[in-house]
């Protein structure tokens, strides 16, 4: 039987189902298109055939890429101290609740919890760790008040974004449409192929919350720059604190504020795709089987967070954050122990390297913002460039 892999070998390079299903919804769409969000979402967490959602192992060293947990242990050993002096601020509760959006395999809560008994401390006994996903991959976590810590570790840049570019003075939408389209006849069954592909085609934009956020912000596009924009990330970090009774958010990833963000110097955007640990630019390569991402608007993450009543705690880089945390003291002591084995060492120590390089994990942004809990004294994890 002819399948569309023997018509087009960006089949191939896709989940076949997943491109049949989106093409679908777009052929059947008043106007034969959806928002790049749409694509996004479906691409991404589509039960059973999105990225995320068809196996655990796109964030290792064998799959697509390496988050800072799956690089080394010590990251989590860091971030569990950091927690570990928010449980103490709070006069040690018996139970502290985690809410981790973007939990993936859970390697962030099983580092956090080794590195908490190696310190010996006894907030390992109160954690109550409720792991989270993006739609469609895991359960949202129980609901009701608690006291505790919500964190989004690398979390927010895979949302939905919407693609914009400004254009004859005026902000258009780029939604995503299929070239062509066509049935065949294969032996007995009948098999759907294209003649074409996903493409773009741009438009008046879907919502008029698209300009809204940039005009929030203060910004404007230059003439051609083109642009994502997520408009609900604000209320996402509003909702995601909604019954955060007292403790800390938690937000670490890449991102700009927005001046910087829709500045002339990102004429192009910032999406990016991964694929077996090489970046890319186009996301219709390889549906289904590739990371999408795009830079936070780190003013919309303030903004939601200042919506929710919470206080700034400061903000910093992730290597000053790690190092504040003692991850140097981790290293230094992991090199002095006789029983550490050379080949683990190396590998450690090249995991901080790449966790500090400021032009790799390192340069990611740490937000903290808390809830009873005071800015005086600086958290420990922002003791240096607080306030970033």
């Amino acid at each position: 039987m002819t399948t569309p892999a023997d018509l087009d070998p960006r089949w191939a390079a896709s989940e076949p189902r997943l491109v049949e299903a989106i093409r679908d919804e777009i052929l059947a769409a008043p106007d034969r298109r959806i928002t790049f969000a749409r694509f996004m979402e479906r691409a991404l967490t589509e039960p059973g055939l999105g990225y995320y959602a068809a196996t655990a192992t796109r964030p290792t060293r064998d799959g697509d890429f390496l988050t800072a947990p799956e690089l080394h242990p010590f990251f989590g050993r860091c971030v569990g101290r950091q927690l570990h002096e928010i449980w103490e601020r709070l006069d040690r509760p018996a139970r502290f609740t985690i809410r981790e959006w973007g939990a993936g395999r859970g390697t962030l809560a099983g580092s956090v919890a080794e590195g908490l008994a190696a310190d010996g401390s006894a907030f390992a006994g109160s954690l109550d760790w409720q792991p989270t996903d993006l739609p469609g991959r895991h359960p949202e976590p129980a609901t009701g008040d608690f006291t505790g810590a919500v964190i989004a570790n690398e979390y927010l840049d895979a949302l939905p974004v919407h693609r914009v570019e400004q254009r004859g003075g005026r902000l258009l939408e780029r939604y995503v449409t299929w070239s062509g389209a066509g049935y065949r006849a294969a032996g007995a069954a009948t098999v759907r192929h294209s003649d074409g592909w996903f493409a773009e085609v741009a438009d008046e934009p879907s919502t008029t919350a698209l300009e809204a956020e940039l005009a929030v912000s203060g910004v404007r596009l230059a003439e051609g720059q083109l642009a994502e924009i997520r408009p609900g990330l604000a209320r996402w970090v509003s909702s995601a604190v909604n019954e955060l009774a007292a403790g800390l958010l938690l937000v670490i990833d890449y991102g700009h504020q927005a001046s910087v963000l829709y500045g002339p110097r990102r004429m192009a955007g910032t999406l990016i795709t991964y694929r077996g640990h090489v970046a890319g630019d186009d996301p219709f390569s390889a549906v289904g089987r590739q990371d999408i991402t795009t830079h936070v608007d780190i003013s919309a993450v303030e903004r939601g967070a200042r919506t929710a009543g919470l206080t700034d705690l400061g903000r910093t880089s992730q290597a000053e954050f790690l190092i504040n945390l003692g991850l140097g003291e981790l290293l230094s002591r992991m090199g002095l122990d006789p029983e550490t084995d050379g080949g683990a060492y190396l590998l450690a120590r090249a995991s901080v390297v790449r966790l500090i390089d400021p032009r790799a994990l390192g340069g990611f942004k740490v937000m903290a913002f808390g809830r009873g809990v005071d800015r005086v004294p600086v958290l420990r994890g922002m003791a240096t460039q607080a306030g970033r």
